[in-house]
């Protein structure tokens, strides 16, 4: 019984240390090339995640026809993940001198990958409506809180998430490329 357990061991050993052999003898490209290809095969690479809370307010004031004022305060937390959509990669972009042992990689810029607002996360804080007013109903509430969400979208520019992203995704590669062999690595988003 013992004889048998140790065959396959033996071939599954024998196995590897081909297939170790194999990829030490490809060249810088080659070895890019094949990691290049199974990084694309994942679509997207997210390199940062944020939570963003929110603070959304509203003030229905009195007209000249209503008596009392309706004010509401929310809270909301939004998870947004930002990193480099792998399906917009061309390999043709890459600059390879074996040489050198140098890479240029252009990468597509960072973008927003996913948004996540659950609505567990919506919590309403402060509510104060005259006893002359009717309540917020559930549609202004929630078109508050489709308020909040598009004001949060609208301010991924200046969070710095998309910067985060891109500084991630080359620190990724760089690594990744350097324990490839290559010495000299600059990465690029365009």
């Amino acid at each position: 019984m013992k004889k048998l357990f140790w065959i396959p061991a033996a071939l599954l050993l024998l196995c590897i240390s081909c297939k170790q052999d194999v990829l030490t003898n490809l060249s810088l490209r080659e070895k890019m090339n094949a990691k290049i290809s199974e990084l694309t095969e994942m679509n997207e690479l997210g390199t940062v995640e944020y939570k963003v809370t929110k603070v959304i307010k509203a003030s229905d004031d009195a007209k000249w026809y209503q008596f009392g004022d309706r004010k509401i305060l929310f809270q909301c937390t939004a998870i947004l993940k930002a990193g480099v959509d792998l399906n917009k990669f061309d390999p043709s972009k890459i600059k390879v001198n074996e040489e050198e042992k140098s890479i240029m990689l252009t990468l597509p810029k960072a973008e927003l990958l996913s948004f996540n607002l659950p609505p567990e996360s919506a919590k309403m804080v402060y509510e104060k409506v005259a006893i002359t007013r009717f309540d917020f109903s559930a549609r202004e509430r929630n078109l508050l809180l489709q308020q909040g969400e598009k004001e949060i979208l609208d301010n991924v520019p200046t969070l710095g998430i998309l910067q985060d992203a891109e500084k991630n995704a080359a620190a990724f590669f760089k690594s990744l490329l350097s324990q490839m062999g290559f010495e000299s690595i600059t990465i690029k988003f365009a």
